[in-house]
């Protein structure tokens, strides 16, 4: 019997060498696709995000599982890989309002950071930034307690300042930025006065979400007005100022995972603090896939399959491969 061949390419004049060109642009485009996946696929799927999940009375919940959760990536659900107390340290930024607008307040104030401070040093650190006037930092980041009670001893309201949150938020979340912070947190302690900075709720959401900083408010709300009024600040346009402050503080909380809590009286802030340290301290780190892909999704949620929790998450730095 005859033997089977192997088929052959002929090549004859410039018709051969033409096909042979294109046979070989063929097997590197090939090659380059191959390479193209075997890239997405190095990459690490994995992708995490840190959660607090609350009852409706705010009280934090332990003991959750995989099956408890739910992720969203543009709406697609994902598979939830593992869940566990979150355990990676925070860099906390706690900016305070020493405006003359949160005199009343300070006493209140400096009672409550005692204890915060207290309970979130373990394994965390620390930096304590003032905002009555041109944003300070008070106390660099720092896991010492003497250093920081030092600083909370040194917060004091001045009289004739205005506030200076939204530039206070974009230098903080530009710091934790520059420096890669894993698990940035802003906690800031505000009240309804004047706000004379230069930076718009836009371009302050926008510097929270770049860095994946959790941006958490207590509203002091109904404190004795200073005064303070368009002859001391030029030509400032109240109205636009407080409204560019207004949604700072009702969507950073919302859209980076944070909460909120109104408060009608100071005396209510050491409570305040005492139950955003049990929400920060009881965090949990929900590990889900993500298919590899180039383009990174433009929402990612996270919510419960319980009607009767609430879950605020944000997703955690990826660190560089």
């Amino acid at each position: 019997m005859p033997q089977a061949q192997s088929p052959r390419i002929r090549c004859r004049g410039l018709t051969g060498l033409r096909l042979l060109a294109a046979m070989a642009v063929g097997m590197m485009s090939l090659a380059v696709l191959g390479q193209t996946q075997s890239a997405l696929q190095a990459q690490s799927r994995e992708r995490t995000m840190f959660v607090s999940v609350l009852e409706s009375d705010g009280t934090p919940v332990q003991g959750l599982v995989t099956a408890d959760f739910v992720i969203e990536e543009d709406g697609v659900e994902r598979e939830v890989l593992r869940v566990g107390r979150a355990r990676a340290p925070m860099q906390l930024a706690v900016l305070v309002d020493t405006s003359g607008s949160a005199a009343l307040a300070i006493s209140d104030i400096r009672t409550g950071l005692e204890a915060f401070v207290s309970r979130l040093l373990e394994s965390n650190e620390l930096t304590l930034v003032t905002f009555g006037g041109p944003p300070r930092i008070l106390v660099e980041s720092t896991d010492q307690i003497d250093r920081l009670r030092g600083g909370i001893g040194r917060i004091f309201a001045y009289s004739d300042s205005a506030a200076y949150l939204l530039d206070a938020l974009v230098e903080t979340a530009l710091g934790f930025e520059r420096r890669e912070s894993p698990r940035p947190v802003i906690v800031v302690l505000t009240s309804e006065g004047l706000d004379y900075s230069n930076h718009s709720s836009e371009q302050v959401l926008e510097a929270l979400q770049a860095s994946h900083v959790a941006t958490h408010v207590i509203l002091l709300k109904n404190l004795t007005n200073t005064g303070l009024g368009p002859s001391r600040f030029g030509n400032l346009d109240f109205g636009d100022s407080l409204f560019q402050r207004d949604q700072v503080l009702e969507r950073g909380p919302r859209t980076t995972g944070g909460q909120r809590r109104d408060l009608l009286t100071s005396s209510a802030t050491p409570d305040a603090l005492d139950g955003l340290a049990g929400i920060l301290t009881s965090q949990y780190e929900v590990v889900y896939s993500r298919p590899a892909s180039l383009i990174p999704p433009e929402e990612i949620a996270v919510r419960m399959r319980r009607s009767d929790l609430t879950a605020q998450g944000i997703p955690a730095r990826r660190t560089r491969d």
